[in-house]
């Protein structure tokens, strides 16, 4: 049975006690947004009509410090999509969102996801749910539900359902499988797709701006482990990103062990503080979050990414510089349209800021002089730059797959 509920009505339990709520700018702080939101079907309509999804490697060219080529997965693209500016009626009937307990809420990978989801069914007169399975044990029979009826499409976000989704898309090849952060390998039924983001991009731009907000021209990063691919991406960004701003800097790294480890996130975030790194960049894990709240607590500046933690981790708002986010919203509708369209679709949907899939938050600190022009001629530059690293695959990834796309270090 599938649970029909409103976005943000259900408590988020993924952080260490987050308390999840929208708060007011902070006063006295200029809330610059760097990269502006429309409306969630403005955004349908523009991922439709600019063929939003690219593919490839690499940031920048010439003599701006670049991330390294992506390791290249065998057998996996990603391919360019152009969605029909009139989708074909009733293709798409039900779209269903899976989500782990506690999500979706609001600022949540999976509340955004949601949010995007309903948007875009709206737009095309299909029904959407959004079901909880109360244990693991649970979740096959709810894919099995959800890909039952004739024009299905079911979300999924992170790695954890893979094996679950295959077995159900393999059951049901007329569904269509959308997997957030997870880039699917080719050996994947053909109708199991993954939704990725180019951290390496997002890190560089969070780089960017920590540099610019370091007065010790030294700042750290906070990742889950040495193998995570997600954490490769980011960081390879944000050393670039760093560069970027103020050559000479240094970018240092350190490490929690794992996603869920809140307790070595923080202590991976005091030893770089003790180190003297004036701004650390984390993650929206459990290990990012606590990470984030021990520079906090030593009142160090910090920028997050993923969501935006000014409403994921509130409490950190006083040291909070910005985020940034994945719009995993208008990455969620934009798959939806390209369902909806009855065209081939890739394995791997790649979203940046060239397609409105990274963005920045608005900021809650004083702005450096010239850090806003400098920002808004790197997105602009981003916008328009080659294309973007090659997302390692479940089967390639070394630890536990987190399945982001990849940049070597």
């Amino acid at each position: 049975m599938l649970l029909s509920v409103q976005s943000g009505k259900t408590p988020n339990v993924r952080g260490e006690n987050l308390n999840l709520k929208t708060q007011p700018p902070m006063q006295g702080r200029p809330s610059t947004r760097t990269s502006g939101k429309p409306t969630a079907t403005a955004q349908i309509l523009a991922l439709a009509a600019s063929a939003a999804m690219l593919a490839g490697c690499g940031l920048f060219s010439g003599p701006t410090p670049t991330p390294s080529r992506g390791n290249s997965t065998s057998g996996t693209s990603i391919s360019t999509v152009t969605a029909a500016p009139s989708p074909t009626p009733g293709l798409v009937r039900s779209v269903t969102l899976v989500a782990t307990i506690g999500e979706p809420a609001d600022w949540t990978p999976a509340g955004l996801t949601w949010r995007g989801v309903k948007a875009a069914a709206t737009q095309f007169g299909a029904s959407s749910s959004v079901a909880v399975p109360a244990t693991s044990a649970a979740l096959p029979a709810i894919l099995e539900t959800a890909a039952s009826g004739q024009g299905a499409v079911i979300f999924t976000v992170g790695p954890d359902d893979d094996a679950a989704v295959r077995v159900a898309a393999g059951a049901h090849p007329s569904a269509q499988f959308f997997e957030m952060d997870v880039a699917v390998p080719s050996d994947a039924p053909g109708n199991v797709h993954g939704v990725v983001f180019d951290e390496a991009e997002a890190g560089y731009l969070g780089g960017y701006v920590a540099a610019a907000f370091s007065a010790s021209n030294k700042i750290g990063i906070v990742g889950d482990g040495k193998t995570d691919p997600r954490s490769a991406n980011y960081l390879a960004g944000y050393k670039n990103g760093a560069a970027q701003a103020k050559p000479g800097i240094t970018a240092s790294p350190a490490y929690a062990g794992g996603s869920d480890a809140p307790a070595s996130g923080r202590t991976a975030a005091a030893g770089l503080v003790a180190a003297g790194n004036d701004v650390l960049m984390a993650m929206y894990t459990l290990s990012g979050i606590g990470a984030l709240r021990e520079a906090c607590k030593s009142s160090t500046k910090v920028v997050a990414v993923d969501t935006d933690a000014w409403h994921t981790v509130p409490d950190i708002g006083p040291c909070l510089i910005a985020s940034v986010m994945k719009q995993y919203d208008s990455a969620a509708s934009a798959a939806i349209v390209a369902a909806s369209s009855g065209g081939t679709m890739p394995r791997l949907f790649m979203n940046d800021l060239s397609n409105g899939g990274i963005t920045v938050s608005s900021f809650h600190q004083d702005l450096p002089a010239g850090l806003q022009a400098g920002l808004d001629a790197l997105i602009a530059t981003l916008r328009s730059g080659p294309p973007r690293p090659t997302p390692v695959s479940l089967a390639t990834a070394s630890s536990k797959p987190s399945a982001q796309p990849s940049a070597s270090k």
